[in-house]
């Protein structure tokens, strides 16, 4: 991405009505994909002197897909089998090193969960289940996907916003998303 974060592989002529365009919704505690749709609506309109014309009206929506529901571990279940320094019990060796270092259980359950969401959408890009992604997630989520993603699964992003939608209504993505698209040359 360039520094105004619109994708430079990108070509605008690849993308068409019909490319399935895929948006991952994530936080470090859950995460959605959507599928994006464009809509085109003519509706015969008229005019005060009653002369008709066609107004084009364009919408878009989101579409859960299904199976792309992701949530991450709560730390009660994390936690069974593993010591307060996150060392796993009850292995070959009775003792512990006392220098292993502290793990922060919550970066390791969104590990985790970023991992689980890679491993999902290199499957669908390996299938052919998309044609683009937008990836919405706030920046360290953001930084963690695009170290595990696939470079397959990284060449089909046409974009990225960094903010936290997964609480949010739809609205409130869509304007954003609407923007993102409109940058990508999509919209």
């Amino acid at each position: 991405m360039d520094n105004k974060g619109s994708p430079m592989h990108l070509n605008p002529a690849q993308i068409t009505q019909s490319s399935v365009i895929w948006v991952l919704v994530a936080d470090g505690g859950e995460a959605k994909i959507y599928r994006y749709h464009r809509n085109k609506t003519v509706m015969p309109m008229r005019d005060s002197k009653r002369h008709p014309y066609d107004e084009v009206m364009k919408s878009h929506d989101l579409t859960l897909v299904l199976g792309m529901e992701f949530q991450a571990e709560s730390l009660d279940d994390f936690q069974v089998g593993h010591d307060s320094r996150g060392s796993l019990v009850g292995g070959q060796n009775a003792g512990h090193n006392t220098c292993e270092p502290h793990l922060d259980i919550h970066d390791e359950v969104k590990q985790n969960l970023v991992l689980a969401i890679a491993v999902k959408l290199r499957q669908a890009c390996t299938d052919k289940s998309f044609d683009y992604l937008v990836i919405a997630a706030p920046p360290q989520i953001l930084g963690a996907l695009r170290q595990h993603l696939d470079a397959d699964v990284l060449s089909s992003v046409i974009g990225e916003i960094p903010k936290d939608f997964t609480n949010d209504k739809n609205h409130a993505l869509l304007a954003h998303l609407q923007e993102t698209l409109t940058e990508a040359r999509v919209a």
